[in-house]
């Protein structure tokens, strides 16, 4: 069911898109969701299509738990943006991963944050727990703005977030890299 979304063919934004289109997004919402990530699709494009494949990933296991996929859908798409402050190098390697190439990408969370939090709030509410759940989570600091949102919102927010973390990883670990040490990557 999930391994179908990983086939590399050109209608990758097409199928984003559609996603988009069949959960009730405006164009225009669509529209300033891409163009949010042109500056990492011109400087990085296998991350930029990294995010296109966990937005398609998220918002299918959404839909599986009987949750709201459009939340998924515009986090899924913006989680990675921050990265295009991050360097072009750190975001090319696959071998030699050091802790201070760690270090660096671990600030993309906050850059992408800053970047779109006064535009998609809620998503960027979930993006802040995407990398939370891993052994060394973070980021340390987290939103001061969940008080604009009812609690039953605010215990949505990490389980999107896991959701979230669960097709970044799922999508990572099938890329071509030593970022995960010895943990073996395989197809299954």
């Amino acid at each position: 069911m999930f391994l179908n979304y990983l086939e590399a063919d050109p209608s990758l934004r097409f199928r984003a898109e559609m996603a988009f289109a069949h959960s009730g997004c405006t164009i225009d919402n669509v529209w300033q969701v891409f163009g949010f990530l042109q500056p990492l699709k011109a400087k990085d494009l296998p991350t930029y299509e990294h995010s296109l494949r966990v937005d398609l990933l998220a918002s299918q296991i959404a839909k599986f738990v009987h949750l709201d996929p459009k939340a998924l859908l515009y986090a899924g798409l913006l989680h990675d943006v921050g990265k295009a402050q991050t360097r072009l190098a750190t975001l090319q390697k696959t071998d030699g991963w050091t802790e201070a190439d760690t270090e660096e990408i671990m600030n993309h969370v906050m850059d992408g944050y800053r970047l779109i939090r006064d535009k998609f709030d809620f998503s960027t509410e979930i993006i802040l727990w995407h990398h939370r759940f891993q052994p060394r989570g973070y980021p340390k600091e987290m939103s001061t703005l969940l008080h604009k949102y009812c609690e039953g919102t605010k215990v949505m927010i990490p389980w999107y977030g896991r959701m979230l973390c669960l097709a970044d990883t799922f999508d990572a670990f099938h890329r071509v890299n030593d970022k995960h040490g010895d943990m073996p990557i395989t197809g299954e």
